[in-house]
């Protein structure tokens, strides 16, 4: 997964300083995961819905989610 982020400020320059990630994906499922698991599950909720489609979203039991 490709991201550009601003890492620095450049205080001769006055302006930010940046770079290009290219993260590989497991390091990707992990930041994600992090992220999720520090929520509540009703924030944990509204996050996914606002920012994954439906489609995309596939109900699991609880035997599945730690298989």
């Amino acid at each position: 997964m490709k991201v550009k982020i601003a890492f620095e400020w450049d205080r001769m320059a006055q302006k930010e300083l940046g770079v290009e990630l290219d993260i590989p994906e497991r390091n990707v499922q992990s930041v994600i995961r992090t992220f999720l698991l520090n929520l509540d599950y009703n924030d944990r909720q509204k996050w996914i819905h606002t920012n994954v489609p439906n489609k995309n979203v596939k109900h699991i039991t609880e035997e599945e989610l730690y298989e």
